[in-house]
């Protein structure tokens, strides 16, 4: 979610490996909606066959999908029949989900793409019934101006859903993990796992019309083995790869590499040789208030 930090590198290798999570953000998203979702899968009925994309009986919900990234959440959106917008900062994260979604044929929602800033979202006040992130907001800066805008472009009686890892799970574990070899995280840049604290989310919101709750889930995150989990998320984009190039500069990689891997050996639950993680993020769930009159954003 911040310009020039997601372009290069593959971002499938790794991202892919956790983006089933996006469907069950969704499921939860619009079951907080509409109660009447309750315990099915995102937008199909037990039983039912999936709707058909060329048949559409009536407007979904209007779905905006924050720091979409590849295009997991708005494509699970569109699967469970929301009329629902991508947006991210980063050109080409845009292209590989534009590109996704022209190839499925399984949509029964609209989907489009937008290029846009957390921090000043490109919509009016109300424009949306959910608004969603899953893993994207918390890698953007200004995360207290980041809540305000969910909450702003979000219709009165809506639903706002954000998952992010939490600090101490080994997916909030692995950008500490590395740094460490540079002296941690900088203290100007706010942690993107800060949106993984309940104690934290809740002090953004709290003057926000919204009521929000937060919920631990967790999602099975699967790689061949130890060494390609560890070679995926060093050509990761995004903010390990920035980490990486400072380490090489500085002669230190390699140390930190052998640091990822044990972090992810004392955390995987295969026996096998392969890598099971069972990754913890926090959900955060909130309903836009009803009747209150909503200002822009403020830092």
């Amino acid at each position: 979610m911040t310009p020039g930090g997601w372009h290069g590198g593959d971002y499938a290798a790794a991202g892919d490996a956790w983006a089933h999570a996006a469907a069950d953000v969704v499921g939860a998203a619009l079951a907080h909606l509409d109660p009447a979702r309750e315990g099915r899968l995102p937008g199909v009925a037990p039983g039912a066959v999936p709707p058909d994309p060329g048949r559409r009986t009536a407007p979904g919900p209007r779905l905006l999908d924050v720091g979409t990234g590849p295009g997991p959440g708005v494509l699970a959106a569109a699967r469970a029949g929301a009329d629902a917008v991508g947006l991210d900062l980063e050109p080409g994260m845009l292209r590989i989900a534009a590109e996704r979604a022209r190839r499925a044929a399984d949509l029964a929602g609209g989907v489009r793409f937008v290029a846009g800033d957390a921090r000043a979202l490109p919509f009016g006040a109300g424009s949306f019934d959910v608004v969603l992130s899953t893993f994207g907001v918390m890698f953007a800066p200004e995360q207290r101006r980041c809540a305000a805008e969910l909450t702003r472009v979000c219709r009165p009686g809506g639903v706002i859903a954000v998952a992010s890892w939490t600090p101490d799970g080994v997916m909030g574990r692995i950008a500490p993990t590395v740094r460490r070899r540079l002296g941690g995280q900088p203290k100007s840049v706010p942690s993107p796992t800060c949106w993984g604290d309940p104690e934290r989310v809740g002090s953004w919101f709290g003057p926000l019309p919204v009521a929000v709750r937060t919920r631990v889930e967790r999602v099975r995150v699967r790689h061949p083995s130890v060494a390609h989990a560890v070679a995926a998320f060093a050509d990761k984009p995004g903010p390990l790869r920035e980490t990486r190039a400072a380490l090489e500069a500085a002669g230190d990689w390699e140390s930190a590499r052998a640091d990822l891997a044990d972090l992810f050996a004392a955390h995987n639950r295969a026996a096998d040789g392969s890598l099971v993680l069972d990754a913890p993020y926090l959900l955060v769930l909130g309903r836009v208030e009803d009747g209150n009159a909503r200002g822009e954003a403020t830092c």
